[in-house]
């Protein structure tokens, strides 16, 4: 090949791994600065946060494969122009080095990703837990505070007529009277058929959020594993062809 036929692939071996580290600073500045401005006390904003890092994985995953690619052509033209005696440059001094070693760190991190998004996932059910037993609690001492107050007029004697009578209280109210008239069992009843329904709600709930959280666990954690093995592939590969 004649100086000529290799200028455009050289101009190509230059290209590569500029435009490669492009798409990797790009990914690691929008990395820190997330990193720092992110409130961590909350779940739900840390599970986004991990899944928007597995998303973007892809960026620096083609930028490291342009910065091999750029690495390897160099090396096909460097030697071709290089005499068998040229010194091999230390690892130290080798940038090619150091790309695959930060390869293989980003892999390290993918890895890890695995159960730090397995942990922020299972903070969000025990979250979704503690808020729907909120909520059940709440709804018990309303029902709780609903029995009393009508648990004081039945006690009155005559009151029970008087409101029937006048019915000046919303029609829902004037039913359940009716029906206490008819059986003073009436309340708890009623009582009862809230709490059971209740817990039914409390339970699709937890059901959902648990089935929305297998799927994304499914969804990237296999992709973050994915990731990994990808840079892992990238920066074992050239550290054997950089020795």
């Amino acid at each position: 090949m004649n100086a000529i036929d290799s200028r455009p692939l050289r101009r190509t071996s230059l290209v590569l791994p500029v435009v490669g580290i492009v798409l990797i600073l790009t990914f690691v500045f929008d990395f820190v600065i997330r990193l720092f401005s992110l409130q961590w006390n909350k779940p739900e904003i840390q599970i986004n946060f991990w899944n928007e890092l597995i998303d973007r994985g892809v960026i620096p995953l083609i930028g490291l494969a342009l910065v091999y690619a750029g690495f390897w052509l160099n090396g096909i033209l460097s030697h071709q122009s290089e005499t068998e005696d040229s010194p091999a440059p230390s690892p130290a001094n080798n940038p090619q080095f150091w790309t695959f070693v930060f390869a293989s760190l980003l892999g390290l991190v993918f890895l890890l990703l695995l159960p730090l998004h397995f942990s922020s996932s299972g903070e969000v059910v025990n979250a979704a837990i503690t808020r729907t037993d909120q909520q059940e609690a709440q709804m018990k001492f309303g029902i709780q505070q609903e029995q009393q107050q009508i648990q004081q007029v039945i006690a009155t004697p005559g009151q029970l007529d008087e409101i029937l009578k006048t019915r000046k209280l919303p029609p829902e109210q004037l039913a359940l009277f009716e029906e206490l008239k008819k059986d003073p069992k009436a309340l708890d009843k009623r009582a009862a058929q809230k709490l059971e329904e209740m817990k039914k709600q409390k339970q699709q709930v937890l059901n959902q959020v648990n089935q929305e959280v297998g799927q994304i666990r499914w969804r990237y954690e296999i992709r973050s594993l994915l990731l990994s093995l990808g840079f892992i592939s990238i920066g074992w590969t050239g550290l054997r062809d950089a020795r």
